[in-house]
């Protein structure tokens, strides 16, 4: 399923608003060790039997997203805003969706990650892309 998004949006096609995609990442216990190691957030509440993930680490997997699936290669996050709204584990599988909202100056992009039914993680990040700026699309939006 990866590889089939992952081709989809390695074209140089225009950007559209409403283009999305979604992939999902198992987050175990070494993902979150490795991420207490590397960020030094070594919080209590990020280990033992049920540790709790970083929330930082979801918004970098949205990065990774934003930055090889969509908007894809060349993307540089210029800001983003997030909303942590439920807790995430080790062990749960997270979908992480990313779609296209505005594009202007920027790219507006909304995030959500999901477990199950509940929202973990939601927000928005304004990004440039240089398939935008290489074909030179116009404002769709109001």
């Amino acid at each position: 399923m990866l590889t089939r998004l992952s081709r989809r949006f390695q074209s140089t096609r225009a950007l559209t608003v409403g283009d999305r995609v979604v992939i999902s990442k198992r987050v175990d216990k070494s993902d979150i060790n490795e991420f207490a190691r590397l960020s030094g957030d070594t919080n209590p509440i990020h280990s033992g039997d049920r540790p709790l993930v970083h929330g930082i680490y979801l918004a970098g997997l949205v990065s990774g997203v934003i930055g090889t699936k969509l908007p894809g290669n060349g993307t540089i996050v210029v800001s983003k805003t997030l909303r942590f709204t439920n807790a995430c584990y080790a062990g749960d599988l997270v979908k992480i969706e990313v779609e296209i909202q505005t594009i202007r100056k920027l790219v507006r992009c909304g995030f959500w990650c999901r477990v199950g039914d509940k929202v973990v993680m939601e927000g928005t990040a304004d990004v440039i892309n240089k398939r935008l700026t290489k074909n030179q699309t116009p404002d769709n939006t109001v």
